[in-house]
């Protein structure tokens, strides 16, 4: 009786070794009884006592004895790697918009001396004499301001008696320094410039400098010409 058990025994093994043979692999790892992991290409199948499949990184054919492997663990880790693979990627991290920063966007400084003198430099054109450039300075002793510039002769006649007034204004618009420029020189040549200096004792800042300029112009005759002459009378 034992006997027969002991033939249908193996008579079912085998038939289960047949059939797990003619099923397709179910898993592309193997798991060996030891913890050994082996990535196949494509599936790997059951024939006899082997396992047979083809390497994955040389394409190689390889096997294994069916004692060696943990089928259980084989098909599990097959399972997960399909989830895996087939799991949708992650979606791409949204990446915040970057504002490009360039030097307009940032207001600079202004250099010392200048932050209430906005209009520096402007001429201010009052007639035949005109202020074409100015500048701002610190008296040397501290004592206040100054303003240093040039009076440019605009017509071509010399100019003569020049001068030049300053007026200096605050925000408010109400005049906190009048002041008289010392001209390096009253006479103009025709398109030409004197440099002139007004001192302001006791003026730090302000925001806006009018000047008044003026000048006479000498012109010049020419003698009259022999034609201009009165004709004498014809001898008696």
């Amino acid at each position: 009786m034992s006997h027969r058990n002991g033939i249908v025994h193996g008579i079912a093994l085998g038939l289960l070794a047949l059939g797990l043979a003619a099923l397709p692999a179910r898993a592309d790892w193997l798991v060996t009884k030891d913890g050994g992991r082996v990535e196949t290409k494509g599936t790997w199948q059951i024939k006899g006592k082997l396992v047979v499949f083809t390497r994955a990184d040389n394409d190689a054919l390889a096997s294994l004895r069916a004692s060696e492997v943990d089928l259980d663990a084989s098909a599990k880790a097959t399972a997960a790697a399909k989830v895996k693979a087939e799991a949708p990627a992650p979606p791409e991290p949204v990446h915040k918009k970057i504002a490009v920063l360039t030097d307009k966007d940032f207001r600079k400084p202004t250099p010392p001396g200048e932050a209430d003198t906005p209009d520096k430099g402007a001429p201010a054109k009052t007639g035949p004499l005109a202020v074409s450039t100015w500048k701002k300075l610190d008296i040397p002793s501290g004592e206040g301001v100054a303003i240093e510039g040039q009076v440019h002769n605009t017509t071509k006649d010399m100019m003569i008696n020049a001068s030049v007034d300053v007026e200096l204004f605050n925000e408010a618009g109400e005049r906190v320094g009048t002041a008289q420029g010392l001209l390096t020189s009253t006479s103009i040549q025709p398109d030409g410039s004197a440099s002139f200096r007004a001192n302001f004792p006791g003026v730090f800042t302000f925001t806006d400098a009018k000047f008044k300029v003026n000048g006479l112009p000498l012109t010049f005759t020419s003698p009259p010409g022999d034609g201009d002459k009165p004709a004498e009378a014809p001898p008696q």
